[in-house]
């Protein structure tokens, strides 16, 4: 019976591994940037439910916009 005397110069599971570890870190990301960008829309309803809709005037308006609000865009 013959043997394989050919070896692959990373083992599969090391492969697995890495490729599990870079799917995880991506999905951090992903879901990093998905919490920020539902947290900014949650507080653009709110600045426009007190302040009114960006340079609106008129007698609803309760507050002002802050220009951190206006940076952070």
């Amino acid at each position: 019976m013959q043997e394989h005397t050919t070896s692959t110069a990373i083992p599969t599971h090391a492969l697995k591994a890495e490729a599990l570890a870079s799917m995880s870190a991506s999905f951090e990301r992903f879901c990093l940037a998905a919490g920020v960008e539902a947290l900014n829309e949650m507080m653009e309803q709110d600045a426009a439910a007190v302040c009114g809709e960006r340079h609106e005037r008129g007698e609803r308006r309760k507050a002002h916009r802050w220009v951190l609000i206006e940076r952070s865009r």
